[in-house]
């Protein structure tokens, strides 16, 4: 008597994940939710030059081992933060806040970021300060920007004699804790709107997964065009670059000429 066969269950072929959908993005770590570090509309931009410069060098690549498939992921990705930038804008602008806060909220959006650049640059050297000026700026959204305001008055309280330094002023030190406590009542109206909530943390989390992958590409680029630095050069951020070009020459601005 034949022996009976035991069936067979058929192999299942593991279905490969869309790193740039919601569920994806929400189940990256914490740390992925930090605000941009760089406008969002240009990481966009640069994003989709990379993909359309490693897809014309896709035999180089794939030779080092990064194939097809991550450059098209790459590509999906810039077009999927481009997608949250304007979303985030939309959930945004349906917070009811009144002419005059709006005003304010701008006015905060552009001294925040001035009063970090001015501590990034004054105190470049000093380690501690710099950490304390990245706890300080890891954050988005209305509440954070006027806690930002906050902690800024408070670091520079203590580092006036630097401000000579930067183009920063007495004048905007005071301003910024005038806009912090103006700015409350506004805050609380954004902070309690779930879908503007929702929005800035699904960008937010797009922009560093896409800036992850997008480094591994440059990365990549890089390396298989050492032997041609013309062509090297290009897989590089422009945007990170002209900044690291612009703190170098004032560096070397600052120092004194040599005597003797």
């Amino acid at each position: 008597m034949a022996a009976k066969k035991t069936a067979q269950k058929p192999t299942q072929v593991p279905v490969s994940v869309d790193p740039t959908t919601d569920a994806s993005l929400l189940a990256l770590s914490a740390h992925y939710a930090a605000s941009p570090d760089i406008p969002v509309a240009v990481a966009g931009a640069e994003i989709a030059s990379l993909a359309r410069l490693a897809r014309s060098q896709q035999a180089r690549f794939t030779a080092i081992g990064l194939g097809p498939e991550k450059i098209d992921t790459l590509a999906r990705h810039g077009r999927r933060l481009a997608d949250l930038e304007k979303a985030w804008g939309s959930a945004r602008s349906n917070v009811k806040l009144t002419v005059a806060q709006k005003k304010l909220r701008d006015e905060a959006e552009i001294l925040d970021p001035k009063l970090v650049a001015g501590g990034r640059w004054a105190f470049r050297k000093d380690e501690k300060a710099q950490e304390e000026l990245t706890r300080i700026a890891d954050g988005s959204g209305l509440a954070d920007t006027i806690q930002d305001l906050r902690d800024l008055v408070e670091f520079w309280s203590t580092r006036k004699d630097q401000l000579a330094r930067t183009d920063i002023t007495e004048k905007d030190l005071a301003r910024a804790t005038v806009l912090a406590s103006e700015l409350d009542a506004a805050a609380a109206k954004e902070a309690s709107n779930v879908d503007a909530a929702r929005a800035l943390d699904l960008r937010n989390r797009s922009f560093w997964a896409s800036d992850e992958l997008a480094k591994e590409i440059r990365e990549g680029g890089r390396y298989a065009f050492r032997g041609e630095p013309k062509i090297a050069a290009r897989f590089t951020s422009r945007y990170r670059a002209s900044v690291m070009k612009r703190a170098r020459r004032k560096n070397k601005a600052e120092k004194p000429a040599p005597t003797g």
